[in-house]
């Protein structure tokens, strides 16, 4: 991931106590949060810089010039405003198109595997999410954790680690993207779509049930592709 300008590393306050279940890939803030890296509720920090993405079997960059956007009529406990597993009632633009994240959950990769790092908030992305709609999907990986302790600890975590695929460039224009967040459970499975480095074959899994379904967020990333 690349900074310019503005841009600068945002890692997850080295004070935040994190719980992991036996590597499970996503981390759960038990005390202080992460930083929302928002203006306000709902609203990124407008920064400029680059992160990487796969495309039809390729690696190309998004070009970030303006902070997220998360839609402020669903529902968030999220510092940010913004939450997985229920989709925008309204989004900044008529005109847009997907974004799939990739997030591994059981399971931890080196940070050079992923276009935004466990830990490390990525330009104009959200720090944090409300993962509270997932609680049932997420509640095996972490046993220890009664289902009242782990649906607050999920109201405001830092969001996790991830790769993104889309399905076109968009001409190189900037737009909005519309994020949807994929779970893979299986490292080789990981591994595989990685390799692949296409959206297309990302769905083919999908369909496939060797992943989640897409789980739609109310958050949007504007960003051009070179």
């Amino acid at each position: 991931m690349r900074f310019i300008g503005q841009g600068r590393k945002r890692f997850v306050a080295a004070a935040v106590a994190l719980l992991f279940a036996a590597g499970a890939g996503i981390a759960v803030a038990a005390t202080s949060p992460p930083p929302s890296n928002a203006m306000r509720m709902g609203h990124g920090i407008n920064e400029y810089g680059m992160t990487q993405a796969f495309f039809k079997g390729h690696q190309v960059r998004f070009t970030y010039s303006l902070g997220f956007f998360c839609d402020k009529r669903v529902t968030s406990f999220a510092s940010s405003g913004c939450e997985a597993g229920a989709k925008a009632k309204k989004a900044p633009s008529k005109d847009f198109d997907t974004l799939f994240v990739t997030v591994p959950l059981g399971f931890n990769l080196p940070a050079r595997k992923m276009d935004c790092p466990t830990n490390l908030v990525c330009v104009d992305h959200p720090g944090t999410i409300d993962l509270t709609r997932l609680e049932p999907a997420l509640k095996p990986l972490y046993p220890d954790l009664t289902v009242a302790q782990l649906t607050d600890a999920l109201k405001n975590a830092a969001t996790p680690g991830h790769q993104h695929f889309i399905t076109t460039r968009a001409h190189g224009n900037r737009e909005w993207w519309d994020v949807k967040v994929v779970g893979v459970t299986n490292k080789a499975e990981y591994n595989k779509i990685t390799r692949h480095r296409s959206a297309a074959f990302l769905k083919r899994e999908i369909k496939a049930g060797r992943t989640t379904a897409a789980i739609p967020t109310n958050l949007f990333l504007f960003f051009a592709v070179k």
